[in-house]
């Protein structure tokens, strides 16, 4: 799975793994002494569990026959996990960020002056005079009692030997460091003397300084951003993810179809991927045809294969969005060519209104050809009904969930939470947990799982009182529930025998943390297929 470029990779940003990956796949590996949630039938907690040849081969067995020919890993008490899924984020996009990206330090940050630890420290890791950049996945309201963007004097306290842009949402604005302003400028981008860039896409704004640096990105940079993308996701414990394609609007959404699979699908011909992926293909067709091939989605699902590929990418199905109109007779026609071709299918579906249109929409396809074995979903759902929520479950459907409102947006004393958690977890709708990143949403899954657990927003805001999850049904979003978004429900998921070794070993117990601490959980050692994709040599247990 790991190739000797992916593996060098690995080594740099993670320090030396001291087991290779043959040794992964061909020698059993015993992890024993340890808080093991699987996740079962049962939420077992079990103490060891056997991997060989990238399955799980047994859980608290000690008679089975490999378990004496096996390398012992002693996890001293630590917490495992199955890996994490994330069943609706725009991966790809996120991978093909331009420069050297912030993600995590971004992330994570709390105030400005944690703003600029982060920078920082990630500048140490980067060649004098390269770009650092953070776009999306952030809101000022992170910076509890400041609000606001960090100025260009603070950032260049910060970046002093490399230009830094950081852009906000999908059009900014944005904000550079001296160094980035004097760069932008000189490739046409008017930047204000206090480093702010405007937003939109007029000329000179965030919109133009965004592709400019997108267009100074080479192949090798955009595999070089992908592998890290992907190492920094394995550290948050993250083993797939349900991809969602991106809009041909300009800004930090776009995606060029044929033009942004390339790097991914190099990494896959090459063994390169440290993380499942499943592909969503996203359209923005007017109309749709009937039945004459005139439209892009109907020629995808006619001409391209549903499930094709392998365990590691695997088309998934089509969505978020299919048509521009989804509330028109489009959707209907697109719905319709979904369920006689057999696709899974996600409709973006934020408001009551999407809601009703959508699920009368499934139903008519239904009528056409039955789509109770396709996992059709409907994402986001803030405000769905009971009445919905039944409506899909009768059709075989679910939900994928986000955490929108822990940012709000920059008002973050509003009292609007969603979704509904605990009422589709009561009615027994599936759901899959996601964050909708890297755009809108921070990607730490720790993030969107400590907002299911406790509904506070980032001030500390209650924003979703009475909808909370448990920790194991907060966790199983993630794990189970993505799965079963996907198909893969037999492979991925929890900790049983037989299922792939996508395991990950946390750096504190989920269950026993504070809440607000969630948000601090990292993998100190991740495994996919029971090699290793992620290990922090200082924490992790010896291997």
């Amino acid at each position: 799975m790991i190739t000797t470029i992916a593996r060098a990779a690995l080594v740099v940003l993670t320090g030396a793994v001291s087991i290779s990956m043959a040794q992964a796949q061909d020698e059993p590996l015993l992890f024993t002494n340890g808080h093991i949630l699987t996740l079962d039938g049962d939420d077992t907690v079990a103490s060891s569990v056997l991997i060989y040849r990238g399955r799980i081969e047994a859980v608290d067995d000690d008679t089975h026959p490999l378990a004496n020919a096996a390398r012992e890993v002693d996890l001293d008490g630590r917490t495992v996990v199955p890996g994490l899924y994330d069943s609706h984020m725009h991966f790809i996009r996120g991978t093909l960020r331009p420069g050297h990206d912030l993600r995590g330090g971004l992330e994570a940050a709390a105030s400005i002056a944690e703003l600029l630890k982060a920078i920082e420290a990630r500048a140490a890791g980067v060649p004098e005079g390269e770009w650092i950049t953070a776009v999306g996945g952030w809101d000022p309201i992170q910076f509890l009692g400041e609000n606001r963007f960090p100025t260009l004097e603070e950032l260049d306290t910060a970046a002093t030997d490399h230009p830094f842009y950081l852009h906000l949402r999908a059009n900014g604005p944005a904000v550079v460091n001296s160094i980035g302003k004097s760069l932008l400028e000189a490739a046409g981008i008017e930047v204000e003397g206090n480093g702010l860039i405007a937003m939109g896409g007029g000329p000179g704004n965030a919109i133009a300084a965004y592709e400019y640096l997108k267009s100074l990105q080479t192949d090798e940079d955009r595999m070089r951003g992908a592998t890290e993308f992907m190492r920094h996701a394995n550290s948050l414990g993250l083993t797939t993810v349900r991809d969602q394609g991106g809009t041909p609007r300009r800004g930090a959404q776009l995606f060029e179809p044929y033009k942004d699979y390339e790097t991914l699908l190099h990494l896959w011909r090459n063994d390169g991927l440290s993380m499942r992926v499943r592909l969503m293909f996203m359209s923005s067709d007017e109309v749709v045809g009937n039945g004459d091939g005139n439209s892009g989605a109907e020629q995808r699902m006619r001409n391209a294969f549903m499930g094709f590929g392998d365990d590691m990418l695997r088309v998934a199905g089509v969505g978020e969005n299919i048509v521009t109109d989804s509330r028109g007779p489009a959707f209907e026609a697109v719905t319709k060519i979904a369920a006689q071709k057999g696709w899974s299918l996600e409709q973006h579906s934020s408001q009551p209104a999407d809601n009703t249109a959508h699920i009368a929409a499934f139903e008519a396809a239904h009528e056409v050809a039955p789509i109770t074995d396709l996992r059709w979903t409907l994402t986001h759902v803030q405000q769905i009904t009971p009445e919905i929520a039944q409506r899909l479950k009768t059709l075989g459907g679910g939900v994928t969930v986000q955490v929108h409102r822990y940012l709000n947006r920059g008002n973050v004393t509003n009292n609007q939470g969603g979704p509904p958690l605990r009422m589709l977890a009561d009615m027994g709708v599936p759901i899959g947990g996601g964050t909708d990143s890297t755009n809108a949403q921070p990607m730490n899954p720790w993030i969107s799982i400590y907002y299911m657990v406790t509904g506070m927003n980032v001030g500390g805001y209650h924003v979703n009182a009475g909808q909370e999850l448990t920790r194991i049904e907060a966790l199983k979003t993630y794990t189970l529930g993505s799965a079963w978004v996907s198909m893969d429900e037999d492979d991925l998921g929890s900790i049983e025998v037989g299922k792939f070794a996508d395991l990950v070993v946390l750096s504190d117990n989920y269950l026993t943390v504070s809440d607000s601490d969630i948000r601090s959980l990292r993998s100190v050692l991740t495994l996919v297929n029971g090699e290793v994709v992620w290990v922090d040599p200082g924490a992790a247990p010896a291997i």
